[in-house]
Parts: C-alpha cells; sequence; structure tokens
C-alpha cells in the first residue's frame, strides 16, 4: 500500500502543507531536464504531490502536469485551488497503478516513495519506468540515507531498510520510513540508466543535539534502446 492513513490524518488536521517548490527539485529539473524544457514543455507525472509545491514550478515551465496522491483531503484542495487541473490530479496508490493513459517525458517524487517498505518501492519505480517515453527521466529527490540518524530510531517494519513507529523527531506519526544506501539505490534502479546519485549530510549545531540528517537525490533515465 502507498499510503498510510497517517497521512491523511496530518493533511486533515493541515500540518506538513509546504506549498513552495522544493529548490532540489527545482535544481536537479533545471540541470538535467533541458532537452525536455527546451522542446516545449512536455508531461510530468509527480508520485506524491501532497500540497501541491511543485505545480507552480512545472506550470511556469509550461508542462503539462499530472500527479498520483493518496490523500482525499489534500486532492480535494488542490481541485479547489487549481480547478484546471482536476482531471490531472487523481487520488490513487502510486505503487500500485499509474491511471492516466499517456506516456511522460518526465516523473518526479519528493519523498513519497520513502513512506513505503521496498517491496511498494520496487512497483511504483517498474509502474513509473513503463509510464516513461524512452529517454524519459526519472528524479528522486530526499530519499532518506541510512546515514540519517533517524535510520536507529522506531522500529524495523517489512525489511532491513524501513522502520516505522517513531515517537520523536520529523518521523513521528507518519507511519514507514524507508532509508537507502547506495547499493541499495543501485539494486533499486537496475532498469534504469542512473545519471545522478548524490547523498546530503546535514549536521545540525543548534539547538545542540548533533542531530544529523542525511538523504539522496537520484536522477535516472529510461534507455533509448528498451523494448
Amino acid at each position: 500500500m502507498g499510503f498510510s492513513s497517517e497521512w491523511e490524518q496530518r493533511y486533515t488536521e493541515n500540518t506538513h502543507l509546504s506549498v513552495w517548490p522544493w529548490s532540489d527539485i527545482v535544481s536537479l529539473v533545471h540541470r538535467h531536464c533541458k532537452p525536455i524544457i527546451s522542446k516545449g514543455g512536455g508531461r510530468i507525472l509527480e508520485l506524491g504531490c501532497g500540497a501541491g509545491a511543485n505545480i507552480p514550478l512545472f506550470r511556469a515551465l509550461g508542462m503539462e502536469y499530472f500527479a498520483i496522491e493518496g490523500s482525499p483531503t489534500i486532492v480535494k484542495q488542490l481541485n479547489q485551488r487549481y480547478p484546471d487541473l482536476v482531471d490531472n490530479i487523481m487520488v490513487g496508490d502510486f505503487t500500485l497503478e499509474q491511471p492516466f493513459e499517456c506516456d511522460f517525458d518526465l516523473v518526479i517524487d519528493r519523498a513519497a516513495l520513502t513512506h513505503n517498505n521496498t517491496a511498494s518501492i520496487k512497483n511504483a519505480l517498474q509502474i513509473a519506468f513503463d509510464s516513461l517515453k524512452l529517454g524519459g527521466i526519472f528524479i528522486g529527490s530526499d530519499w532518506f540515507s541510512k546515514n540519517h540518524d533517524d535510520f536507529s530510531g522506531g522500529e524495523v517494519s517489512d525489511d532491513e531498510f524501513t522502520r516505522t513507529n517513531h515517537t520523536k523527531g520529523s518521523f513521528a506519526g507518519v507511519g514507514k520510513v524507508h532509508f537507502s544506501n547506495e547499493r541499495h539505490l543501485r539494486d533499486l534502479f537496475t532498469q534504469y540508466e542512473i545519471v545522478s546519485m548524490e547523498e546530503k549530510l546535514m549536521r545540525r549545531y543548534e539547538p545542540k543535539d548533533n542531530h544529523q540528517f542525511a538523504s539522496w537525490n537520484i536522477v535516472a533515465r529510461k534507455p533509448f534502446n528498451v523494448r
């Protein structure tokens, strides 16, 4: 299951409502998607769009925007805010299906797949792969790293990379959280050509808890020679 009741609760309570484009997504799109942008925008699918933080970016780039989001509450809000996208933003489980009858130049995920176990992430990446045009790009941002201090928190869930029941920190009350290392990411993206893989490490000094945040940004391409 690609969406948890915990996230629906967060959106119902008006928490986790990020509404500004994520800076890493902005940077990665401009760095790796120039051919798509230059030919007139192209078509994009976002997995787990949340409160729609990235929608203004892709509208400004002239791209045709689609999204699959698990929360009925937040999709209703987005339909009210963007009435012209009512048919393009759907409630659904992106680990099980892709409801749109079209293919895409770009698929993006900003830390939505990371709230699933390994099996569900593999399913979602296969669906994304099948939905991309030949040479299409997948961008994953803020996929949590095993070097994140919170990897040691909570309890093991489903597999060695997935944890749940965090009682403190930013993952408290959000259900499953998936943490990756380089080898695991390469295994997940076996079908793709990996274009870029970067790990971010940030140590917090104020407040003085020395907490380390760690996550991955990954850019991958569907090969042109896939049959």
